[in-house]
């Protein structure tokens, strides 16, 4: 039987190895150039950044209000912070950072086989009948690279992606891959948007309804019982997120705003001295508080869904990052 006659593409590859070479070059010696690593110490530590950072409890806590009263207008970009949080961002994290060191070693070990290579070069340069060398000099001076210049670019680039791990850089892609997914799929109104919902507003309500809950008898069944509070949970939060959309879109901005504004604002109190008593959304002075910023929330992103209103245009200047990030993530 004759064998399959195979197309040699390989000589295709050198040219996209070889550019992709220099324009790894031409971003390092841009990088060094402009001084990134050094301009980026320098804003973390400029005393501005350190300043917010220490305010940020009462950063977060705007943040709650603002998804208190204007959340409805960020609708996309709230979803896809609840998917990314709950349900991708640790895969992606973990994926990404892993293929970010096996980048950073590759990098090391190319540049100890360039500095050895500038060295033994340095060395034959000395002869003045070194060809080889002066070939790679006028290569170098050339605009145009020549062939053996491209084939050298090109066992470079291969050097280098033979040191790292494919399966790692294929699963950092998928990773990225299904995040957009998930995010493209909970801005669509169906079932993701119904999983997203449900999810968060059964990990609002049940840290708080636990401690309500007592069953007398059944303590040696704890794993069980609580299984079966999660359950009754998932099985009317869902059912409210298909049958009342807006309502239990509402109610999830308001829990998640009411628990950032209460947890936060209370701390901020208490710096500011105006919280002697210590109250904590874990007391029932502040669970009371919580509860009451969260019917509030539901009401008035009820209220604003139902009734398809807009900001006003100083609450857009205001809000202009978020605004813009909103449009953007919307035409994806």
């Amino acid at each position: 039987m004759a064998e399959v006659k195979k197309i040699n593409v390989g000589p295709a590859l050198t040219v996209p190895l070889a550019l992709a070479q220099r324009g790894g070059q031409m971003a390092n010696s841009g990088l060094e150039k402009m001084a990134v690593s050094e301009k980026f110490t320098k804003v973390r530590s400029h005393p501005a950044l350190e300043k917010i950072t220490n305010r940020a409890d009462m950063l977060w806590t705007l943040l709650g209000l603002v998804l208190i009263f204007h959340g409805a207008q960020f609708k996309n970009l709230f979803l896809c912070t609840q998917v990314i949080v709950v349900f991708c961002f640790e895969r992606v994290k973990g994926s990404v950072v892993s293929l970010y060191s096996d980048v950073k070693t590759a990098q090391d070990k190319m540049k100890e086989d360039t500095s050895d290579e500038s060295k033994a070069d340095a060395k034959a340069e000395a002869k003045p009948d070194n060809k080889h060398a002066q070939k790679r000099k006028d290569a170098a001076v050339s605009s145009k690279p020549s062939a053996q210049q491209n084939e050298e670019d090109a066992a470079a680039t291969k050097k280098l992606l033979k040191v790292l791990d494919s399966d790692k850089i294929t699963a950092a892609v998928f990773e990225l891959f299904v995040a957009y997914m998930a995010c493209h799929m909970v801005m669509q109104e169906g079932l993701g948007k119904v999983v997203v919902v449900t999810h968060a507003l059964v990990k609002a309500f049940k840290e708080k309804l636990v401690v309500f809950l007592e069953f007398s008898g059944h303590e040696d069944m704890e794993s069980w019982t609580d299984l079966l509070v999660t359950f009754v949970l998932y099985t009317f939060f869902g059912g409210m997120a298909v049958v009342m959309p807006s309502l239990a879109f509402a109610l999830t901005l308001a829990s998640c705003g009411a628990k950032l504004a209460a947890e936060n604002g209370f701390r901020v109190a208490e710096a500011m001295g105006k919280n002697p008593e210590g109250i904590t959304t874990e007391s029932t002075k502040g669970l009371a508080v919580l509860c009451g910023l969260t019917a509030f929330g539901a009401l008035w992103q009820f209220w604003a869904l139902m009734a398809d209103s807009g900001m006003a245009w100083y609450f857009r200047v205001l809000y202009l990052p978020a605004y813009m990030a909103e449009g953007v993530v919307s035409i994806f």
